[in-house]
């Protein structure tokens, strides 16, 4: 089974375990599968270590945020259903709360969604591929969170 058909599997059972609960079976291949996906899109982290509560996806979407009295560019490379991992040499402070402006293509439109910054990961002992920061999503209107749940289950079609 390939990753994507994995991660299918992964995100319907994901649903049921939130909305009407998953059997002793499912659970176990649930767990499997969010292993198996972790290790996969997060190499080197440990499992033991891993308290996330979804799988974070690699994807490529441009971002904006305001910094500075102007709109940063950015890319987001990594979604889970909380948040997201924007690559930028520029993250604001941890803590920080701002508006993050994904940029979808198809269908062009633009979801707006509050963020707070949980980790930053800047310096020399990062790769630039890995400077950037972790964004947690706030609360946000019904329609948004739909809009970024699709997106999440969407990242590796």
């Amino acid at each position: 089974m390939d990753v994507a058909a994995r991660f299918r599997e992964y995100v319907r059972l994901d649903r049921k375990r939130v909305g009407e609960g998953l059997t002793p079976a499912e659970l176990h291949r649930f767990r499997v599968l969010k292993e198996d996906l972790n290790r996969r899109f997060s190499p080197g982290r440990s499992a033991a270590k891993d308290t996330r509560r979804s799988v974070r996806v690699p994807t490529r979407v441009n971002v904006k945020f305001a910094s500075d009295g102007a709109f940063a560019k950015s890319l987001m490379t990594k979604i889970s259903r909380h948040g997201v991992f924007v690559q930028t040499e520029h993250p604001q402070e941890l803590q920080s709360r701002f508006d993050l402006h994904i940029e979808i293509e198809h269908p062009h439109r633009e979801i707006t969604v509050p963020v707070e910054v949980v980790s930053v990961g800047i310096g020399p002992r990062y790769e630039s591929k890995e400077q950037g920061m972790g964004l947690r999503f706030l609360d946000a209107a019904p329609e948004t969170h739909q809009l970024l749940q699709e997106l999440y289950e969407n990242a590796l079609s």
